[in-house]
């Protein structure tokens, strides 16, 4: 058949880390394939190097080029993070950077036509007209394929495009797919979720440390085999030794819990969680994307509105669904993402760490005192170990690392009972984790439970026990010391790692 794309002995480096390692691989036209591995396994830079984004340091690439060059214009991606303008249309989204002009005005009566005729391939032409802040995440996400698609693109690369997504939206993206490919689209598909390549793909290559460790047919291949690649590990013996961790785990730890969540349910992600944490404790919970343990620690912090279940702290119920009154019961936070609602750019680290505490240094007249404010945020620098030039440095100018640790200071400067980290080392380099993981030791030393929620298994490191959650409930309860491929294990469901290969649909022999 036609090859679609060739990678050759590409490999690509970002300072002393390799990204990849003379990376080798090609893909049929009309072919869908499978990318898969662990995080930090090189996905996103071969993701950005097929859109022609970055450039390899040695090697090549060709992209649908018979002659030896490769056309990138003929490669359209839909990222995992939404690229959509919230206030625009769905069809002023479609035509972004293409729309129809004449004598430099847009013809709106064709962007809108266009549009419509595109949507109604996946049966929802009726919300051309519609805002895509309005829009279901199913909807948004054929927005973006649709607006992909308008280009003529004849490969799609799909980062974790069922993110958000509950199973029925799932099942009829996959649908929408299938039909992209009798069109004669190859398609690349990334992942975290295995049972869903099985679904979409007709093969599969796996990276492990910027390295490719296969690429074969789906067919005949099960769950266990992908993890096993993916890890260097048996993903049977990984199961079985999961089920012994989720055993040990569940043996019940001396002393009443400080904070109690019974009965969480938050549809479609969350479906009756308990959760416990005892005073001094650092419990991890994680998943992949999806399986709902960031849509439990939004419930958990106020940030979202269950629709049952019940929460207490040191036995006091806590109403759920109110940031204002999590805080005041003595639960502090961190967002998922520091950048979007972590802190104010243009705001001191002193304003930015202090937020939450600004009462107790204003006076009757309201009027904050500059005096106290930077003595309370100095007193969180020297814990976090914040580098700046001084408390009036705005916030924007300070590395990555040191953003996220005013983010963190502020989520401990009432003291809370309970610490919800979610994300907590996103973006920062080894030496800031390293420090914020330190810090999180010394409140563990000093009384307070703390909530790692994260997609980075090194976070998991410090914690006491593991919670993982798959398809909304509680899979899996680790107990340190755990394997990599235990982990890998757990957080595709552990029982389901075992189970028989899920019938791949469309597979060409």
């Amino acid at each position: 058949m036609t090859e679609a794309i060739v990678v050759d002995d590409v490999s690509k480096s970002f300072g002393p880390t390799r990204a990849l390692a003379d990376v080798s691989l090609s893909i049929a036209q009309g072919e869908s394939r499978a990318l898969i591995g662990k995080n930090g396994a090189g996905k996103s830079t071969l993701m950005s190097i097929l859109t022609g984004l970055v450039a390899p340091d040695s090697g090549s690439v060709r992209v649908l080029g018979g002659d030896g060059r490769s056309d990138f214009s003929a490669v359209g991606c839909v990222y995992q993070r939404s690229t959509l303008v919230p206030a625009a249309s769905a069809a002023e989204n479609i035509a972004l950077n293409q729309f129809p002009t004449s004598r430099r005005l847009i013809r709106w009566g064709e962007v809108r036509r266009t549009a419509v005729a595109s949507l109604e391939e996946w049966g929802c032409g009726e919300v051309a007209d519609t805002p895509v802040e309005q829009l279901d995440p199913l909807e948004r996400k054929i927005v973006e394929i649709c607006r992909v698609l308008s280009s003529g693109p004849k490969v799609l690369l799909l980062d974790e495009p069922t993110a958000g997504l509950d199973r029925p939206a799932v099942q009829k993206l996959f649908a929408s797919i299938a039909r992209a490919r009798e069109r004669g689209v190859t398609v690349i598909f990334v992942s975290h979720h295995l049972h869903e390549v099985f679904e979409v793909c007709d093969s599969v290559s796996v990276l492990r440390d910027g390295r490719l460790v296969t690429t074969e047919r789906l067919a005949g291949l099960t769950v266990p085999h992908l993890v096993e690649a993916m890890v260097g590990e048996s993903a049977a013996q990984a199961a079985a030794e999961a089920k012994g961790h989720r055993a040990a785990g569940a043996v019940d730890h001396e002393g009443q819990p400080v904070l109690d969540a019974r009965g969480v349910t938050s549809l479609p992600k969350v479906h009756g969680v308990d959760l416990q944490l005892r005073a001094g404790e650092c419990v991890g919970l994680t998943g992949i994307d999806g399986a709902g343990h960031m849509q439990l620690a939004e419930v958990l912090t106020g940030q979202r509105t269950p629709d049952a279940g019940t929460l207490t702290l040191d036995g006091r119920p806590v109403h759920l669904g109110s940031i204002r009154q999590a805080m005041d019961a003595g639960i502090g936070f961190t967002p998922e993402d520091r950048h979007l609602s972590g802190y104010v750019p243009a705001l001191s680290v002193a304003e930015n760490a202090t937020l939450g505490i600004v009462k107790t240094f204003t006076n009757r007249l309201h009027l904050i005192s500059g005096r106290k404010r930077d003595a309370a945020y100095q007193r969180l620098a020297d814990e976090w170990s914040i580098k700046a030039h001084g408390t009036g440095q705005p916030t924007e100018e300070l590395s990555g690392g040191n953003q996220q640790k005013v983010v963190l200071a502020r989520s401990v400067a009432a003291d809370p009972r309970v610490l919800v980290l979610i994300n907590p080392t996103a973006g920062v380099d080894v030496q800031a984790k390293n420090s914020i993981y330190s810090t999180i030791d010394a409140l563990k030393r000093r009384g307070q439970s703390v909530l790692v929620v994260t997609s980075d298994d090194g976070d998991l490191e410090i914690c006491d026990r593991v919670v993982v959650m798959f398809d909304g409930a509680v899979s899996s309860q680790l107990l340190p010391p755990f394997s990599e491929k235990v982990l890998a294990a757990a957080v595709q469901g552990a029982d389901g790692a075992t189970e028989p290969s899920v019938p791949v649909r469309g597979v060409q022999s």
